[in-house]
C-alpha cells in the first residue's frame, strides 16, 4: 500500500503550512506526488444592467487580483516545497468550498492520503478540529492525517494505533507503519469493556473468580492477536508494544496517547456510505477531536 499521491489543503494559513511541511516529508520518504488543493472564488461577470456595469466590472477586477494573487502564493509554495524536498508537486485551484474541494480532489486525483491542518483552541481540549478538517475526515474516500502543529516534522516517532482486529483497525496499523520512521515505537492499544460479565460485590466470590478467568483469557487472546498484527507488519527499525485496558476505546486511545508523548494515534473508520458517511464512528469522532497530536483515519 504504497503512498504514490498527496493532497493538501493549503488557505494559506498556518494550520496549512504545518499540513504542507508534513506531507513534503512524507511524499520524500515515499517517492509520492503532492497536489496542492486551494479553494476560493473563480470570478464571472455577472449580467447586470447597463447602469450597474461598472459596479459589476469593479467587483469582478477585485476578485480578479485576488485569485491572481492567491495564485502567486499557491505557486510560491509549491515551488518551495519541490526544492525542499525534490517530489513532484502541482497545484490545483477548485470553485467549491474547502471541505467539498478536498475530498473531490482527492477522489479526481486518486490520491492514498489527504493532509489538512488543524485549529488551536485552547489548553482545555488541546486543539478541535476546524470545520473544513471535520468535513473531509468524515467524507473523504482516501485515508486523512490532520496534521498538529507542533509535532515534529521529520517523522513519526511515537505512534498510538487503536485496534478491535476489524478491517479497518488492520488498515490503520498498516498506514502506521508506512508513516513511521526508522526506529519509531509503536504502541497497540486493545480495549475490553464488558460490564455485564463484571461481578458485583457480594455476590458468590466463585463467579468472581469466574469472572477473572475469563478477563485473563480475553486479554491473553488480545495480546496473541497484537503479536501476531506486529509480525504481520513488521518492518526493520520499529518497535511494537502491546497494551490491552479495561476501558472505552476513544478514553484509551488518547489516553495512552498523552501517556507516551504520541506524535500520532492511528485509528480505522466504518467506511460508511450514503447519508451516513456524515457521520464518523464514535471512536474515530472522539479520536479526531481530542487527541493531543495528529491524527489519522485510515480508509
Amino acid at each position: 500500500m504504497a503512498l504514490k499521491k498527496l493532497v493538501v489543503g493549503m488557505d494559506f494559513s498556518p494550520g496549512a503550512e504545518v499540513a504542507a511541511r508534513r506531507a513534503g516529508e512524507i511524499a520524500a520518504r515515499h517517492g509520492a506526488e503532492i497536489v496542492l488543493v486551494h479553494a476560493t472564488t473563480v470570478p464571472q461577470r455577472p449580467e447586470v444592467p447597463a447602469s450597474m456595469a461598472a459596479t459589476a466590472d469593479a467587483l469582478v477586477k477585485v476578485l480578479d487580483d485576488r485569485l491572481a494573487s492567491e495564485r502567486g502564493e499557491l505557486g510560491a509554495v509549491r515551488e518551495r516545497l519541490a526544492a525542499e524536498t525534490g517530489v513532484t508537486v502541482s497545484t490545483l485551484v477548485v470553485d467549491e468550498y474547502p471541505d467539498d474541494a478536498l475530498v473531490d480532489a482527492a477522489a479526481q486525483v486518486g490520491a492514498d492520503l489527504v493532509v489538512t491542518g488543524s485549529r488551536e483552541k485552547g489548553r482545555l481540549r488541546r486543539w478541535l478540529l476546524g470545520s473544513t478538517a471535520e468535513h473531509v475526515v468524515r467524507r473523504a474516500d482516501a485515508s486523512v492525517l490532520v496534521a498538529r502543529a507542533g509535532d515534529p516534522d521529520h517523522g513519526f516517532g511515537r505512534i498510538v494505533v487503536g485496534t478491535d482486529f476489524s478491517p479497518g483497525a488492520t488498515l490503520a496499523l498498516a498506514r502506521a507503519v508506512e508513516l513511521a520512521q526508522p526506529g519509531a515505537v509503536i504502541d497497540l492499544v486493545h480495549c475490553l469493556h464488558h460490564p455485564m460479565f463484571r461481578p458485583v460485590p457480594g455476590v458468590d466470590p466463585v463467579l468472581a473468580d469466574d469472572y477473572k478467568a475469563f478477563l485473563a483469557q480475553l486479554v491473553a487472546d488480545a495480546h496473541a492477536r497484537m503479536e501476531e498484527a506486529a509480525r504481520d507488519h513488521a518492518v526493520a527499525n520499529v518497535q511494537f508494544r502491546n497494551h490491552v485496558v479495561e476501558d472505552q476505546p476513544r478514553e484509551a486511545v488518547c489516553d495512552l496517547a498523552e501517556k507516551v508523548n504520541a506524535d500520532l494515534v492511528a485509528v480505522g473508520s466504518h467506511g460508511r456510505r450514503g447519508l451516513r458517511r456524515l457521520v464518523l464512528g464514535s471512536v474515530a469522532e472522539a479520536t479526531v477531536r481530542h487527541a493531543p497530536c495528529s491524527v489519522l483515519v485510515a480508509r
